[in-house]
C-alpha cells in the first residue's frame, strides 16, 4: 500500500515538473544572455589576469551544466510518468488525470465517468499497481 501512496505523490508533481521545467529553460536563457553581455564588456585582457578569467568560464559553464542536469533529469520524471499513464485504460487514466493531475475533487469524476465512489477508489488502486513499476525503475 505504501508503494501505491508513493507513486500517486509522484503522479500528483507532473504539473510542478512542467513548471520546473520551463524555469530551467527560463534560467538557461537567462545565464547564457548574462554571460554573453559580460564578456562583451570584459576589457582586455593581460596574461596575469588570463587564469582569472578562465576560472570564470569554467565556473559558468559549470553552472549551465548543472542547470541543463537538473532540466534532464526532471524531464526523465515526467517522460516516466507519462509512460505509466500510457498503459492505463481509460477509465482509470481519466480518473488519475482528473484527481492527480487536474487536482479535482472524486465527485468530478463520478459525475463524468457515472461511476459511485467504491468504484473509482479500486480503479485508481489498479492504476496506481500497474503504473508503479514504470516510475520507479530504479529503485
Amino acid at each position: 500500500m505504501k508503494a501505491l501512496y508513493k507513486v500517486l505523490e509522484e503522479i500528483k508533481k507532473y504539473k510542478e515538473l512542467l513548471a520546473d521545467i520551463r524555469e530551467l529553460d527560463f534560467k538557461i536563457e537567462e545565464y547564457e544572455e548574462n554571460f554573453i553581455r559580460d564578456s562583451k564588456s570584459m576589457p582586455d585582457i593581460k596574461s596575469s589576469k588570463t587564469n582569472n578569467v578562465k576560472s570564470m568560464v569554467q565556473m559558468a559553464l559549470e553552472n549551465k551544466e548543472n542547470l541543463l542536469m537538473q532540466k534532464a533529469k526532471k524531464k526523465m520524471r515526467l517522460k516516466r510518468i507519462d509512460n505509466a499513464l500510457s498503459i492505463l485504460s481509460d477509465e482509470e487514466r481519466d480518473i488519475i488525470q482528473i484527481v492527480y493531475i487536474d487536482c479535482k475533487r472524486y465527485c468530478m469524476v463520478q459525475e463524468k465517468l457515472n461511476l459511485s465512489y467504491q468504484r473509482i477508489k479500486q480503479l485508481e488502486k489498479q492504476a496506481a499497481g500497474k503504473m508503479e513499476k514504470y516510475i520507479f525503475i530504479n529503485e
